[in-house]
Formats: C-alpha cells, structure tokens, sequence
C-alpha cells in the first residue's frame, strides 16, 4: 500500500477547512509594516483587464509574457490586499478587494494561453473553451487565491459575492477536477511537479468549500492517489530532476497538500513524513545549495533559485530535519515574500503565521556545515564540497524533466564565485516546450562543459542517456556514449573525475574513441586568458597535457531570465581536443 494510502486508511472523515485571520494578529512589526504596505499599493493600481486579443497573442507570437505579466500582477493585487486587511483588520480594502474577486470572477478562463491544450505536450489553441475548463498550474492557483480569500473574510465580503466565488469554483476547479482526469493527476505517463503543485491548489481550492461527503471524499482520495503516484516516482535518494528552481513547486507542494489534508481530516501524517525517501525529498534543496540565494542549476533551473521561506521551514520541521529549518528560517527571517509564486495567497498567509517561530528559530546556533560529499544515484549527480569549493557532475539521461541534453556535464563554483557554469534557460516561450527546444542553445550539449564531436552532439529522448561508472567521495566516472546517437561514428566516451581535496585540484579524464577530434566547451562569466597549454580565468585555470588550439565567443546575455543571474556576457571557450586526454581544473586557495 502507498505512503498516504496506508496513512489515511480506509475510512476518512473530513470536514471543511477554515483559515482564520486571527492567527496573524501578531507579527512582527517590521513584517505587519510590509504587508499593510504592500496592500496599500495594490490599493491605488486598477486590475489589469485581459482581453481575447491578449490571449491570441501567444498562439501568434509565441510569446509568454505578454499575457502572464498582467494576469500575475492582478493576482498578487488581490493577495496583497486580502493579508493587508487580514493584519490591519480596519475594513479599508475591502472594497478593492471585491472589486479584485470580481474581476478574476469576469476572467473565462484562469488557464494561461501556453496552457490551453487537454493533451500533455500538444500545441495550445488560441481560445479557450468555456464549457470545459482545463486544470492547468495556473487555473488550480487562481481557484486558491478565490478561496482562501473568502475563507479568511467571511465575515467582511458582499455574501452574494461570496456565492458567486463558490459557485464558479465548483464549476472551474471541482466538477472537472471530479469528472474529467488531466494527465497531471496521474496513471497517464510520468508526473512531474505539476502533480503536487495542482494538487495542493485544488484541495485549498475545494476543501475550504461547504462539500457534501460523496465529493470530499472524491477529492480527498483522487488527491491522495497522485500524490502517491508521485512520491513513488522519486528515487529513494530524493533527486529531483528538474532542478532546484522546481523543488518549490515541486516536493515542496507535497508538504502544502499534506498539510490541507491534514486540515481537512484531522490526520497528522507523521508516518508519511518519517519515510526516509520523504525527508531526502525535503532535504534535497539543501544539498545542491551553494550559499546565498545560489544553486546548482541543471536542467530549466536558474542558479538564483531564490531563498527559502515558510514553507521549507515547516517542511523541515515535518521531516525533523534540522539543517532545513534552519537554513530556511535563516532567509525567511530576512524575508518573507516568496521569490517566485509571489501571488499565491496561502504561502503568503503560511509564511505571516508562522513568522514568530521562524524567528525565534534564526537566532539558534548555526547546524554543522554540509558534508564534503553527497550523491544522487536516481539522477546521476555527484556533488563534492572543500572549503569554498563547490564542484557537481551529473549522469542522468536526456528525458528528465526540463531536460538539457547535459548527461555529463559539470558546474563548479569558489564561493559565491561561478567558474564553470550551466547557463540555465531563457524566459519560457512557445519554443520552449516546442518539437524545436532543442535548437535553443542553452539545451543543446555544446553550450553545456561537455565534449562533443562536431557535427555530433547528445541528442534528446530518455533513451540518450548516461551510466554511472561510480560515484565516490572523491571521483566519479560516467559512461557518456549512449548520450550521442549511436552510428555517428562514437564507439566510447567515459568522462572521469578526481577531486584532489589537498591541492584543490580537479583531474578529468575524457576517454574517447572516434575518428573525429572532440571539442571540449566550457562556459564560464569571465573572459579568459590563453596561455599555450593553458586557460586561465581570475580564480582557476583549466590546464592540458600539451599547447592547445582554442577559440573563446562571448554570448551576448538580452534575455531577462538570464539576465537576472549572470552578467551581460558569458564566455564560451572552445578546445580542440586531437585525442583522447586528462585534463585538469587547479583552483586557487584562500579568498
């Protein structure tokens, strides 16, 4: 029986879930300041309208933001204004606050434009149907913004506006949510973070209604069985193959839709969060940190992933995991608004009712540092830490999640530093999730520090895909081959690696046999120097057997998404490589 499945039991009994504001009554007073202010704001703004032409503009131009920008905006409106008039408790926004339910409520559909498909990884269409909503990320989000609010003002919203909000919930968020199936739900193919992100919306979306038991019970088990399904989908290590910018939306809406379970049947789910593979869920984030806000970023991951908050602290504190409550309460102190997912009313009210104990937490002593190794054997990643010194190598295959074609590929950081980095991904667009991803050079293997053989390079698909040789303390050794198509003229690529900890030295062995020379990438925010068999940046250098022939492009950064993690150049330093070699990484040591 599954985790949850077996947690829950046969029987369940539920009730509807209240969220009170009284339980941010007393804040902080830096924090009570913030968010009246933040109301204040959203106060003197109008609520952007949306038309149809705006939402065609996606289908014509394949571009994202142009429809996004203001439908978020109007969100977080609405969010700021709902917990400002939780905390000041004066009646002065209300009045914009219906005005902001009624323009979500005038809204025909909540699902995005590049959403707007009932088929996993199909072309959206350029209108959306009425009579058939389609539960997509943002749908399930907008549905919980609506609820929570007239949950938490009850007592101060227009009771017909009220009916109308339950009304168009039932008829957006649980009758498609209880009669048709979305393949994020489950039993249709691989889940990934759609599963416990629009899960958790849709109970908060749902349970905070007056049910009778036949649909409690119908969202409670359908929940429970994705949920399930998901957790069976990690590996036992915790991995997540999307990446650390994913992680929040991710395991990290596991322990939202946990927690309104819980609400919802007075379950504490403690034998859930005592499975070992749970709390290596939760502690994943805390692993591929590098110091401040900084990550490592494989796949559709940034580096910046943004600092923890509420949510990974009462994660943390779940799964008794000291490291992340503190780590989490450390950044939440500083702030609490969330970096991403900035308009969903319930992280926002999760991280006012719980600021007390996060601060009282950041002021314990600090949890020993990280330890010099950690691997992931589901996903292939191998993460060595020395000092100020962060090196990760990852296996994997080409058919994760937000995949890169990056089986192989390495980042490596000297504190805050980046060296050698993984680009990440521009701002989302129609391309992005299009049959032509794959020309976007940030997917593509010869943007990532990998060799390849030119005109041959990884290609994309699950069955591309790396083997790991070993991973150990203090080396790791991938067999890359199966990653390039095969019949191209590669008979073997093993990448080898050894973390010399005393020298802070990194050997890495590229073992080929083609009759094509190999040539290495290696991607870094800095211009190099080239010095015969040489390349040397300000606090490293890459270093050969013999004089090297080599080319450096600088890659023009215009792209906001990018551009809010790496400077308006990065460098691409090309190597010929005649033969197979070992070549080395020396770092410098002190600050």
């Amino acid at each position: 029986m599954h985790l949850i499945e077996k947690a829950a039991g046969r029987e369940i009994r539920a009730a509807q879930v209240v969220f009170s504001a009284s339980s941010l009554s007393s804040l902080p007073e830096r924090i009570r300041e913030e968010a009246i202010s933040d109301a204040e704001a959203a106060s003197t703004s109008a609520f952007p309208y949306l038309d149809l032409a705006l939402y065609r503009d996606f289908s014509r131009t394949g571009n994202r933001k142009n429809y996004e920008t203001p439908y978020f905006r109007k969100r977080k409106m609405l969010s700021d204004l709902v917990i400002g008039e939780c905390v000041e408790n004066k009646g002065r926004f209300v009045e914009k606050i219906e005005e902001g339910i009624w323009s979500l409520l005038s809204e025909p559909s909540w699902t995005i434009p590049a959403h707007n498909t009932y088929i996993r990884d199909k072309e959206a269409t350029d209108t959306p149907h009425i009579d058939r909503q389609i539960l997509d990320l943002f749908q399930c989000e907008t549905g919980e913004i609506l609820a929570l609010a007239i949950s938490l003002l009850s007592e101060k919203l227009n009771p017909v506006l009220i009916a109308d909000t339950e009304h168009v919930l039932r008829q957006r968020i649980l009758l498609p949510y209880t009669s048709d199936h979305f393949w994020w739900m489950g039993n249709d193919g691989p889940l990934n973070n759609w599963a416990p992100w629009c899960t958790q919306n849709v109970l908060l979306s749902t349970l905070t209604l007056n049910l009778d038991d036949k649909d409690r019970n119908k969202v409670i088990r359908t929940a429970i069985g994705t949920l399930d399904e998901y957790i069976d989908s990690y590996p036992e290590d915790g991995g997540c193959d999307e990446g650390a910018s994913y992680y929040h939306a991710a395991a990290l809406a596991l322990w939202g839709a946990l927690h309104v379970l819980s609400r919802a049947t007075g379950l504490d789910f403690r034998s859930v969060f005592s499975s070992p593979k749970v709390k290596a869920m939760a502690e994943y984030i805390e692993k591929v940190h590098v110091a401040d806000d900084i990550y490592l970023n494989f796949a559709d991951c940034s580096p910046k992933a943004g600092h923890l908050t509420a949510r990974e602290f009462l994660f943390g504190k779940a799964v008794n995991s000291e490291s992340l409550m503190h780590h989490a309460a450390l950044d939440a102190a500083h702030s609490w608004k969330e970096s991403d997912n900035n308009y969903n009313l319930f992280y926002k009210y999760v991280a006012l009712a719980s600021a007390n104990d996060i601060e009282k937490e950041a002021k314990r002593k600090t949890p020993a540092e990280k330890p010099g190794f950690t691997s992931f054997g589901g996903t292939g990643l191998a993460i060595y830490r020395e000092k100020d010194i962060v090196f990760a190598i990852k296996g994997g295959n080409n058919g994760e999640s937000h995949n890169h074609n990056d089986a192989g590929s390495f980042i490596l950081y000297k504190g805050t530093r980046p060296c050698l980095i993984d680009i990440g991904v521009e701002t989302y667009t129609k391309t992005t999730f299009s049959k032509d991803r794959y020309t976007l050079p940030p997917m593509r293997s010869t943007y990532h520090n990998l060799v390849n053989f030119p005109p041959l390079e990884q290609h994309d698909g699950e069955e591309y895909r790396a083997i790991t040789l070993s991973m150990t303390a203090n080396s790791a050794s991938f067999d890359l081959t199966g990653a390039y198509e095969s019949g191209k003229g590669l008979k073997k690529y093993i990448r080898r690696m050894v973390f010399d900890r005393k020298n802070a030295r990194i050997a890495i062995e590229e073992d080929y046999d083609t009759a094509q020379s190999g040539v290495l990438s290696l991607i870094s925010t800095e211009r190099p120097e080239i010095e015969k068999e040489s390349i040397i940046w300000p606090v490293f250098k890459a270093v050969f057997p013999a004089e090297i022939e080599c080319r450096v492009e600088a890659i023009r950064i215009t792209d906001a998404r990018l551009r809010a993690a790496w400077p308006e150049t990065l460098y691409r330093t090309l190597i010929t490589l005649p033969h197979a070699l070992t070549w080395h990484i020396d770092i410098e040591e002190g600050e």
